[in-house]
């Protein structure tokens, strides 16, 4: 837990300092993510929520108030009743108006009101870490999209010249022969050489159009190489210990805080169920207007007004078990909340650790690689003269070549690892947000992939 990632690696920083060059230009990877997050559907759906949940939290918020209600109707009363005829009373036939004016406000519902509100403004901040999860999620799968194209570019980039410089090799080894000073098998070989350099081209080409599939898919547009720019790898924000970054996604993990806010979502619902236990009591101001509304009074005027205030009560007594059921409901609903979160906990812990030991696995083949790819090209070097001098063979030559060949190609998908394995530990951390790509635009790349030729050497 305490193991301090290893950064020591001098080949590592040097091709990071060759790839991202302290150039004064905006990352494409920036502009492009943010033309991405201001349209993807998903994190639009995820913003839609958040405005839903804060109506929410207005709507809550209308216990709080007076409820102002009026009924009122309008039509034709008749009469012909017992009462009427003993008292030698006509049918009694007219028109009948009234109106009830009622204002209604709440003193004390048992804490529902306020159970109501804060749950309220709970699922407004879960619903905001959503919108933070998501937008990390797409700006993740940008990221990896984005490098992986300018990755399987450069590979094909070296597939093309490997599979140039065998044919060369080739050409020699056929002029050779022609002059009598070559051996043919060393043609048969160069050719086999050079059909295993195809199939590896083929193959880094179907690669590089599922990586363009990719691309579109995420961004929308087509990816344009020319103008894809390397962004400078932000490993100046990650932390120094494999604990601290487990620290900080343990507290700033968008799974981590919304799983806190469920846990209080399900505690305010809980109380909320619990109010059912307690009485009611609202203030009722109300006014009613009668015109023509009872026929048994004949001789009184016909309209009536009548005012009250009152304080009124209700408590229920028995309602089914339904209230101690809800109760019950909502308590195993708060235990299931907290298990939950405890699980979350562990996931994301386990994440963090396997984007670390990812990252630190790719440094560590960066160093290796990058002397590997120096020694190959050593060797190579001294069996090409050899064999202009006519003491190897073109086997070995080819041999040597293809192991060049190999370790470039080995050397430059651990770069773009461990560059796609840093945005990983800082979306496990919760820490990949848009201000992260703002960051690293200033020390941007160069254009395209030159700059990792460079870097190859």
């Amino acid at each position: 837990m305490g193991k301090v990632l290893r950064t020591s690696s001098a080949v590592y920083f040097c091709a990071l300092a060759v790839m991202g060059s302290a150039q004064a230009q905006a990352a494409p990877l920036a502009e492009e993510v943010t033309s991405l997050l201001a349209g993807n559907p998903r994190i639009e759906a995820a913003r839609n929520n958040l405005r839903a949940a804060e109506k929410g939290i207005d709507e809550a918020f209308g216990d709080y108030l007076p409820r102002l209600d009026l009924r009122a109707d309008m039509g034709h009363l008749y009469a012909d009743s017992p009462t009427r005829r003993t008292q030698g009373e006509d049918q009694y036939a007219a028109g009948r108006e009234t109106a009830t004016l009622t204002l209604t406000q709440k003193i004390w519902d048992g804490g529902a009101r306020e159970a109501e509100y804060q749950s309220a403004q709970l699922q407004r901040d879960a619903a905001a870490s959503a919108v933070n999860a998501t937008v990390q999620e797409v700006i993740l799968e940008a990221a990896t999209a984005y490098m992986t194209v300018l990755r399987q570019t450069r590979l094909l980039e070296l597939s093309r010249e490997n599979e140039r410089n065998i044919m060369e090799q080739l050409n020699l080894e056929n002029e050779r022969v022609q002059r009598g000073s070559g051996i043919a098998v060393d043609v048969l070989q160069a050719k086999s050489r050079l059909q295993i350099a195809k199939e590896r081209r083929v193959a880094v080409e179907g690669a590089l159009r599922d990586a363009q599939a990719r691309y579109l898919q995420v961004f929308g547009t087509p990816a344009v190489v020319d103008s894809m720019t390397r962004p400078r790898p932000p490993v100046d924000l990650l932390p120094e210990t494999l604990d601290a970054a487990i620290e900080i996604a343990r507290a700033e993990n968008p799974a981590v805080t919304s799983g806190a806010k469920q846990i209080a979502i399900a505690d305010e619902r809980r109380d909320l169920a619990e109010s059912g236990y307690y009485p009611r009591f609202n203030l009722e101001l109300s006014g009613t207007y009668e015109n023509d509304v009872d026929p048994h009074l004949r001789d009184a005027p016909g309209m009536n007004r009548e005012f009250s205030a009152l304080v009124t009560a209700n408590w229920n007594i028995f309602n089914g078990f339904a209230t101690k059921a809800a109760v019950a409901r909502t308590a195993f609903e708060h235990a299931a909340a907290r298990d939950t979160q405890a699980q979350t906990l562990r996931r994301v812990s386990e994440q963090v650790r396997v984007a670390w030991e990812a990252l630190q696995t790719a440094r560590e083949r960066v160093s290796l690689l990058g002397n590997a790819v120096t020694i190959a090209q050593e060797v190579y070097d001294a069996r090409l003269r050899l064999r202009q001098s006519g003491r190897d063979t073109a086997l070995n030559v080819l041999d040597a070549e293809n192991e060049v060949f190999t370790a470039r190609i080995n050397y430059t998908s651990a770069l773009f690892e461990a560059q796609i394995a840093t945005y990983r530990l800082l979306a496990a951390m919760g820490r990949l947000d848009p201000e992260v790509l703002d960051q690293v635009a200033a020390g941007s790349g160069e254009p395209g992939t030159t700059s990792l030729a460079a870097a190859e050497g």
